[in-house]
């Protein structure tokens, strides 16, 4: 249950890139995870602009997660079953276009550990937390409760408008008033930009008729709690009339989360790797959190000034 609101920890990432991940074939499922935390992620939270940057690791969408609403399709085709999601916010849409100006080293990189990488961009204001009782608003690795990444598609016949009304005046605020829902975070896509490039072997295009138009992270303490929320009033509010708006629903459950950049500053999984912050921290080696050693790290050692020969 929730005692707290964390929610205005989130205000300041005005404009989000919210990026669907497919593994490459060829690698393990760990060997995927590893890279793209371990290697990947650091060389990401070096990029300027940022504001935050989180790393979901997910299960795949197979239904039997949503109670079946009629006329909404609950899971996704072997081929929408994603690994990841990478969100990056930034305080203000000049400060994304920074970052993709920078993010062209980061391409190369895409084909060691991706197939397809799908990026949505919210415009400002449209990335929203409602709720969210997680004290740690950084983690790295396994979060301790049941939350899910939940994609969705609007229905036929409606305008875009209409759907993100129902989402933002109906879904969002009467499913958070729920003690029961532990984080609820929304999501707004502007359509995807098929005129982005292809990386080596990787695709960042996405048919019209694939692509979705809103995404909401949700959480609970436990599943009895998930449980409770689905059998309550105001779950039954927040679904009224759902099928009018909503086509598909897909619920992906998160296996861990890592962050890399936090309130602008990289943290220590994003200056060092994630297994390598994990270890300082189970260890509590607290000389690795000096400033002379994070510069050194970071930065690398000061150069020298050899001195010039006389003549």
């Amino acid at each position: 249950m929730r005692r707290t609101n964390n929610a205005s920890r989130d205000r300041n990432g005005r404009a989000t890139f919210y990026v669907l991940l497919w593994k490459r074939s060829g690698i393990s499922l760990p060997q995927f995870d590893d890279y793209w935390r371990n290697v990947h992620g650091p060389l990401c939270a070096r990029l300027p602009g940022q504001h935050q940057y989180w790393q979901f690791h997910v299960a795949h969408n197979e239904g039997g997660i949503w109670p079946d609403v009629k006329g909404i399709d609950f899971s996704s085709p072997e081929e929408a079953r994603f690994d990841g999601i990478a969100e990056l916010t930034f305080r203000s849409e000049e400060d994304r276009r920074t970052w993709f100006t920078a993010s062209a080293i980061l391409m190369d990189d895409e084909q060691y550990q991706f197939s397809k990488a799908i990026g949505y961009n919210t415009a400002p204001g449209n990335s929203r937390t409602y709720v969210d009782g997680i004290e740690d608003g950084a983690p790295n690795g396994v979060v301790g409760v049941q939350k899910f990444h939940v994609l969705v598609q609007k229905a036929e016949g409606v305008s875009v408008e209409e759907f993100r009304s129902y989402l933002t005046e109906r879904f969002a605020p009467q499913a958070a008033e729920s003690d029961r829902v532990l984080k609820l975070r929304l999501h707004l896509f502007e359509e995807v930009d098929n005129s982005r490039p292809d990386a080596a072997g990787v695709s960042h295009r996405e048919a019209p008729a694939q692509q979705y138009q809103a995404a909401f992270e949700i959480a609970f303490s436990n599943r009895l709690e998930m449980a409770e929320f689905f059998a309550s009033d105001a779950y039954t509010r927040a679904v009224s009339e759902q099928a009018k708006y909503v086509k598909q629903l897909h619920a992906f459950p998160e296996r861990t989360a890592y962050t890399f950049v936090y309130d602008d500053r990289m943290t220590l999984a994003g200056q060092r790797s994630s297994t390598v912050a994990e270890l300082i921290t189970s260890i509590g080696a607290v000389n690795q959190l000096r400033e002379e050693v994070t510069a050194l790290m970071v930065n690398g050692p000061a150069q020298r000034n050899e001195p010039k020969e006389e003549r």
